[in-house]
């Protein structure tokens, strides 16, 4: 009978040791997805705060942001949210604010239902990443312009200046508060039109994510045709 051969420590850990380190490599690297991907993810989290999209994105981004010593999460859902339950009150009290303040009580219904039509109207816009621009690369960062387009909703007037209009056309109660009724329902009824806008992802290695930490500046956009 053939007695077994030992292998030394060494060996055994060595060989354990180049099984391991290219699957702890894969875990760190990001995960393989295109440009266009990518503003998809990004564009439906800022933009329309869809959960999957959320939690997709920032497992994507997760490895590079803890690379960078960065927190591992890009963006909170339930932060995304709270944001939105809140913005009919504080934007209702804006509205409100622009009325006579013996009718402010009066009108903050419908002034809260306005807003509530025009966060409604932003995250329901329709959108999509065309096409991203072939990769640039200046002082060794690539960079990928995606063009985009979203569907949005296209009202006679955007609602601060038709509020504003309202508040100062000596209406009375019954009158403003039809009248901001009136300014929400062209929110919900209105035909769309098209945004159209190029967002840039960049990356310094392949390994990296692409990313764009000043996203809200392009889609923070939106509110100017709302």
């Amino acid at each position: 009978m053939h007695q077994m051969k030992q292998i030394p420590a060494a060996t055994l850990l060595a060989a354990l040791a180049a099984v391991i380190q290219p699957a702890m490599a894969a875990d760190t690297a990001a995960p393989v997805l295109a440009p266009v991907e990518v503003a998809n993810l990004y564009i439906k989290t800022i933009i329309n705060q869809d959960e999957a999209s959320v939690a997709k994105l920032n497992a994507y981004l997760r490895p590079t942001r803890l690379a960078g010593h960065q927190s591992a999460e890009y963006a909170s859902y339930s932060a995304l949210q709270e944001a939105n339950a809140q913005f009919p009150k504080e934007t209702g009290k804006l509205i409100a604010g622009l009325f006579p303040a013996a009718m402010q009580a009066a009108v903050t219904p419908a002034a809260e239902l306005l807003a509530g039509n025009i966060i409604a109207a932003k995250n329901g816009a329709v959108c999509q990443a065309i096409k991203a621009a072939p990769v640039t690369v200046e002082n060794g960062m690539q960079t990928a312009a995606v063009s985009f387009e979203c569907q949005i909703v296209k009202v006679p007037v955007a609602w601060a200046p038709a509020a504003q209009q309202l508040a100062k056309s000596g209406c009375k109660v019954e009158q403003c508060v039809a009248g901001l009724q009136n300014i929400a329902a062209t929110y919900a009824a209105s035909p769309k039109q098209a945004w159209r806008a190029v967002f840039a992802v960049s990356r310094e290695k392949d390994t990296e994510a692409w990313r764009n930490d000043f996203a809200r500046e392009t889609f923070d956009e939106i509110w100017e045709y709302l």
